[in-house]
């Protein structure tokens, strides 16, 4: 089973190609976590904010996790990271197919329980499907590395045709022990 990872650069459409992705694997039920940057009004900066892929989760500040300060500056809130984030990482719904990771970046170097999260579920029994970010950390190295990870760089070339070829792949790496394999396929 693969761990499957896209980067690309700001814009090329990663979460674009996740949601198509997940699309095509419907019906499916998604562990792991979101990352959503609001806006805040008559401010230069964003929040941001972990959500938990199958449910609402509110934009408090129990799941804040950084401020993006424009520029590429940011603030980041190891603390929770380490504890919210962690939680959310290792507790996934107990009928989840995939763990979703959108997405892994800097704000996370500071926060060694989530890090821990991460790497114990890429050798997890449930198929990752996340984004990292095309940055050099001695954490997003170790997810390049691992042995069960592929990451695939998207592109203005690639991006159309590449849902269907990660939903093929991820379908191989999901347990289909709650459903027969003719009742469960890639649209």
């Amino acid at each position: 089973m693969k761990n499957i990872f896209l980067t690309g650069e700001v814009g090329t459409g990663k979460s674009t190609v996740i949601r198509k992705v997940l699309e095509l694997l419907q019906p499916i039920v998604c562990g792991g976590f979101l990352t959503v940057s609001v806006a805040i009004e008559e401010c230069d900066f964003m929040e941001v904010y972990i959500e938990k892929a199958w449910e609402k989760t509110p934009h408090d500040a129990d799941h804040l996790v950084g401020t993006r300060l424009g520029h590429g500056r940011f603030t980041p809130y190891p603390q929770t990271f380490d504890s919210v984030g962690a939680q959310i990482v290792t507790s996934p719904p107990a009928n989840a197919s995939i763990i979703l990771m959108d997405e892994l970046g800097k704000m996370e170097n500071d926060a060694p329980l989530f890090r821990q999260a991460v790497m114990d579920a890429l050798n997890g029994p449930i198929p990752i499907l996340g984004v990292i970010k095309p940055k050099h950390t001695d954490f997003l190295d170790a997810i390049r590395s691992h042995e069960r990870s592929e990451v695939f760089e998207i592109t203005g070339n690639n991006r159309e045709t590449l849902p269907i070829r990660l939903a093929e792949l991820l379908f191989k790496g999901i347990s289909s022990g709650k459903r027969a394999e003719n009742e469960f396929s890639v649209k």
